[in-house]
């Protein structure tokens, strides 16, 4: 369908996307097609989050209760200069996935004569690395390493309801290790939206999401791998998406200057009333 004559599924309506825009909602009825490789197509899931942070000092109280520890503290921020704050309806793909990752760390705990057994560990890890137990978190010895730590295989499981930025160069709003309440989700309709919120539409994508989802999930992985052991030598994560549903919440993007001259910003769940991205103020240890 060309895009001069692209009509809204639901009402008739006539959508007027600008250029590169491949998710849009109707400004009528409030449904919404999505670009995919045979064409447009409506958008068989799309829900939506209610704010409950209605206006800006709310949203940077939520910050400055938030920030005890990280590159900057909640006394920092206080004295920060506030720039820009703003809040939108943002989309995002919520895309379900599931992750197994198996990895090999050193054990300093336990000496190699320890491990000893060989027939019985590779029986173990044999288990492990087939499928066994994969909704726990399962750890098996391998070998030992003369005069250092044993060698362990471990295994873990994850499941994911991922939130993908809907909207290109918008990777401020984009979470790394953070997921919305979608319990509390509900049918888009923009008339239980506050009234001047600005709905915006997304030039990303499922198929795009898709593939965005399944490479942060195998960092998460490997965070928490490394999280439960640091010394890890060897990883390998297998990720499955599935497809998932288009989600409009808002969102709070505040930015602001240090005392110290550097330019800082945050993101607030205004349904959640949560800093969506205060995991990236905490100083690598």
């Amino acid at each position: 369908m060309d895009i001069k004559d692209l009509k809204c599924k639901s009402c008739g309506a006539p959508l007027q996307p600008m250029g590169g825009v491949q998710v849009i909602t109707c400004d009528y009825c409030g449904s919404t097609v999505a670009l995919s490789g045979a064409g447009w197509k409506a958008v068989q899931t799309h829900s939506m989050l209610v704010p409950q942070v209605i206006d800006q000092n709310q949203a940077i109280a939520v910050c400055q209760h938030s920030i005890d520890h990280g590159l900057f503290h909640r006394s920092d921020f206080e004295k920060a200069t506030i720039i820009e704050v703003k809040c939108s309806v943002v989309p995002y793909w919520i895309v379900p996935a599931s992750a197994v990752t198996h990895y090999v760390y050193q054990d300093a705990a336990v000496q190699a004569a320890q491990i000893g057994g060989s027939v019985a560990a590779g029986a173990l890890l044999g288990a492990a690395l087939s499928g066994g137990g994969r909704r726990g978190f399962a750890v098996v010895p391998v070998m030992g390493a003369g005069g250092g730590g044993a060698k362990r295989a471990a295994e873990l499981a994850g499941q994911y309801q991922f939130p993908v930025i809907a909207v290109k160069g918008l990777e401020t709003y984009q979470p790394r290790d953070y997921q919305f309440d979608l319990t509390a989700r509900l049918p888009f309709d923009k008339r239980k939206l506050p009234p001047g919120l600005t709905i915006l539409n997304g030039d990303v994508s499922e198929d795009d999401a898709k593939f965005v989802a399944k490479n942060m999930v195998v960092q998460l992985q490997a965070t928490r791998a490394h999280a439960q052991h640091r010394m890890v030598e060897s990883i390998n994560t297998e990720v499955n998406v599935s497809d998932g549903e288009l989600l409009h919440a808002p969102v709070w993007y505040l930015n602001f200057k240090l005392k110290n001259g550097k330019n800082e910003m945050l993101t607030v769940d205004a349904h959640r009333n949560a800093v969506m991205n205060l995991n990236l103020q905490k100083p690598a240890k």
